[in-house]
């Protein structure tokens, strides 16, 4: 015999105050008690045609300490992905914080190598934000030659950073999937 509409208010009525309580004690919080009985009260609806009259109050006793069981082990789990996550996190950081430290060395090795005209364009250009017209004024040359100065510092740049840069390529590319 399944359980219609009216002995399903009366179940719910007679047995809800005293679920919660019982999911109180297996949880340590209310927090998700409603849920987890919202959730019961469902699947005994849909069970309704199997669950005898006579095991209701087992059904539901047993299914409230399953389902605060299986919410419990399911926020273990996501404790342990957020720690996981977070370790993660901090090791990434401190790699990317290494590897960054590593290329600032290499441009400014690479900078130290520049001829002393092309350095000084280049450090005006970049580093004080000057224009090239500006840079062509202090220094007394053209304009064309400061783009030259410039045109052979980047180069240089490149390809001395050419090895460096394809392998922390991928590591941008992850950046930005991350975005």
């Amino acid at each position: 015999m399944a359980l219609d509409s009216v002995q399903y208010k009366n179940v719910f009525d007679l047995h809800y105050e005293a679920l919660y309580g019982y999911a109180c004690s297996i949880l340590m919080a209310e927090t998700y008690v409603d849920d987890v009985l919202q959730n019961i009260f469902i699947k005994l609806w849909q069970h309704r045609d199997s669950v005898k009259p006579e095991t209701v109050k087992a059904y539901l006793y047993t299914s409230v300490r399953n389902e605060c069981l299986n919410h419990l082990k399911h926020k273990g789990v996501q404790a342990a992905y957020v720690k996981n996550a977070m370790v993660t996190a901090s090791k990434s950081q401190n790699s990317n914080h290494a590897e960054q430290k590593e290329l600032h060395e290499k441009i400014r090795f690479l900078l130290n190598q520049l001829p002393e005209k092309c350095a000084t364009v280049f450090y005006m250009c970049r580093q004080l934000d000057m224009s090239y017209r500006e840079v062509a004024e202090v220094l007394g040359i053209s304009v064309k030659t400061v783009e030259n100065q410039m045109s052979k510092a980047l180069k240089f740049l490149r390809k001395g950073l050419a090895a460096h840069l394809i392998s922390i390529m991928p590591l941008f590319i992850l950046k930005l999937i991350n975005l």
